[in-house]
């Protein structure tokens, strides 16, 4: 290799090196602001539920405190009327036994008279019978007689109304309204200060919560940037690593199953910076227009890529075992790359090692280039390109599915979260662990799908601004053309028998322009296909809508780092002796931020499936998780019910 492409290819070294470290970094920055993320939105949360809490106990407290004000109220009313009563009744005793203490004596006095009325009558009847006198004297006895026994039933009444006057017990009421009142006004101190201490919580909570939101708002701007950030260099590598080095990609399936898997490895096309057409025509020019031999893929370790060059990648051309090898005849396809899928078990790396799960690897494209070609450039070098990004091959523990809930009537638990998973032929079921967690799903926070779609919906808006750009340029362009159009036909109009070298170099100029508007139009149209082709595919490779659309960030890696406090692991159904798991609820059980579940509010039920076997071997498994953005959030109640909707 000449000098000038050892310097070229080594700062195509240096610089992808560079992007992908930086892409690297911004990953590890982009980690950090996820979990800064998960756990300001936790706090959030907390606050919000505590703070709902305390509000619905704000309110309860305030019921009973208006409840007590009344009976308050009451209170002070029933001990005002009793002290009137008590005074009222004590001075109607005393007014009744005067009254009485009256009636007797006037009633003694009647009696007297009576009496001498009576003896008067028997005088007169023995000496003046049947005279006017007699006559009188016999209506006075009668008439006294009526009035003395009237005076004697009035003297009874008064004695009894005495009697019963005295009977009534106005000091006990009074005593017993007194004592209601001194009762219900504790009870109203009591209520009053539950009510100020509670509105100093709420009060408390509200500043809580409104911290713990700014907080979360921070983290959300924090995570955009690192998103955006992340997603620059993204572009950034992959834009060098498709000028410098064949847009060399090896793309690993999400489920990788090492029994019957492959990966695929893709390239550009090698394109010749020179063409036949820039030759002379009487030179011969074979070797450029067929340049490539063949391409050949290599495997080599990641922690010996920068010792790997083309003169030991040249040895193991031939060899299928350690090299993947596409002949040049083989066309590329529309748009212009190459495709090669390798089986997991039939490749060997650079250095004669079966692929193993696990272990981080980078792939090499060494281009053998015809011997015309070489001829023809003066060069006897092959091509060796960058090494690709650093992957590794794992196995993909299976996903929980079909997660369901159900509630057994005279079951001991509150309800169960059921759901079935493949079976796992490549592990023991001690080497498998099925945590289940429980996502709250709250309003008005930065959602998973906001976040996830960032990168998309920053791109389309890129993209749609520059298809308005060139749109208005084509618009402009047009209207050039028209114009150049009507000044040419009015030159065409105006012609004389015999044109001058001013018209001549005139219509020469307008026809250059004309052409020169036609090709920038060309051009311009090319661009807003390209434009339009580019954001079809990013709408096409967009997350598609979730179900949870409201639910908060949330993903594998988050899953991975929760405590063990948080989360359930599932066992094997009873009434099954297949894949299905069943996961209990009991009061115990919390969320994934460790809070107990909430009377009457929903939860997303989500499940890792996690390999728990031996250290050693944990790199070569990947985790797996539900697909809770569509599984239904299900409101957790203690209250015996037989719907498969509440848990």
């Amino acid at each position: 290799m000449n000098s000038y492409n050892e310097n070229l290819h080594s700062s195509v070294l240096s610089s992808l090196e560079s992007q992908e470290m930086t892409k690297k970094q911004l990953s590890t920055q982009l980690s950090t602001s996820m979990f800064t993320l998960y756990y300001a939105e936790g706090a959030e949360i907390v606050a919000q539920e505590k703070l709902d809490a305390t509000t619905k106990m704000y309110k309860e407290q305030q019921h009973i405190n208006n409840v007590v004000v009344k009976n308050k109220n009451m209170a002070d009313n029933l001990l005002l009327s009793a002290n009137q009563q008590k005074t009222y009744v004590t001075q109607a005793v005393t007014n009744m036994a005067v009254c009485a203490s009256n009636i007797q004596i006037a009633s003694n006095s009647i009696v007297r008279l009576a009496s001498d009325i009576g003896s008067i009558y028997s005088i007169i009847n023995a000496a003046d019978y049947g005279t006017q006198i007699y006559q009188q004297a016999l209506e006075a006895y009668n008439l006294i007689n009526k009035t003395a026994y009237i005076a004697e039933q009035t003297s009874q009444f008064s004695m009894e109304a005495t009697a019963s006057i005295s009977e009534v017990s106005t000091s006990t009421v009074a005593d017993g309204a007194k004592l209601t009142n001194t009762s219900v006004n504790n009870l109203l101190q009591v209520t009053t200060a539950d009510l100020t201490a509670t509105t100093a919580v709420l009060t408390i909570d509200n500043d809580t919560k409104a911290k713990a939101s700014i907080a979360t708002r921070a983290a959300e701007g924090a995570i955009k940037c690192s998103e955006v950030e992340y997603d620059a260099s993204k572009k950034a590598y992959n834009y060098n690593n498709a000028l410098f080095n064949q847009s060399l990609v090896v793309e690993v399936p999400k489920q990788f199953d090492p029994a019957t898997g492959a990966f695929s490895v893709s390239f550009d096309a090698y394109r010749s910076p020179f063409s036949p057409e820039d030759r002379d025509p009487g030179t011969q020019n074979k070797g450029l227009a067929n340049p490539v031999l063949s391409y050949n893929i290599i495997m080599v370790k990641d922690s010996k890529k920068s010792f790997f060059s083309a003169s030991p990648a040249e040895l193991l051309v031939g060899n299928p075992a350690q090299c993947k090898s596409i002949p040049a005849s083989q066309n590329p396809d529309a748009k212009g790359k190459y495709k090669s899928s390798i089986v997991y078990k039939e490749l060997r790396d650079s250095d004669n090692d079966p692929l193993v799960l696990g272990e981080n690897y980078v792939a090499f494209l060494l281009i053998i280039f015809t011997e015309n070609y070489k001829k023809e450039i003066n060069t006897f070098d092959e091509y060796l390109s960058a090494p690709s990004e650093t992957f590794a091959l794992t196995y993909t523990l299976k996903t929980a599915k079909n997660i369901a809930n159900s509630r057994e009537q005279a079951s001991e638990d509150l309800s169960k979260i059921t759901f079935t998973v493949d079976k796992e032929e490549v592990l023991k079921a001690n080497e498998i662990d099925y945590r289940c967690f429980f996502l709250p799903y709250p309003d008005d926070i930065a959602t998973n799908e906001d976040l996830e779609t960032l990168e998309y919906k920053i791109e389309t808006m890129e993209l749609e601004e520059e298809i308005k750009t060139v749109d208005t340029e084509i618009k402009s362009l047009h209207e050039e053309i028209e114009t150049l159009n009507n000044s040419a036909s009015q030159a065409d109009g105006a012609k004389k028998d015999k044109e001058t070298d001013q018209d001549k170099q005139k219509n020469l100029s307008l026809k250059s322009a004309l052409a020169d508007a036609k090709e920038k139009l060309r051009i311009a149209k090319s661009q807003l296909a390209d434009l339009n082709a580019k954001l079809k595919d990013v709408k096409e490779k967009s997350p598609k809508p979730v179900k949870n659309s409201n639910a908060f960030y949330f993903n594998l890696n988050l899953a991975e780092n929760i405590p063990a406090g948080n989360f359930t692991s599932a066992k094997h159904h009873k009434a099954t002796s297949g894949q299905e798991f069943s996961v209990p609820i009991d009061t115990t059980t919390t969320d994934n931020f460790g809070n107990p579940l909430i009377e009457d509010k929903s939860y997303i039920p989500v499940v890792l499936s996690y390999y728990k076997g031996s250290e050693n071997s944990k790199t070569k498994y990947t985790n797996s998780l539900s697909d809770w953005q569509n599984t239904t959030p299900i409101p957790y109640s203690t209250k015996e019910n037989s719907k498969s909707t509440t848990i």
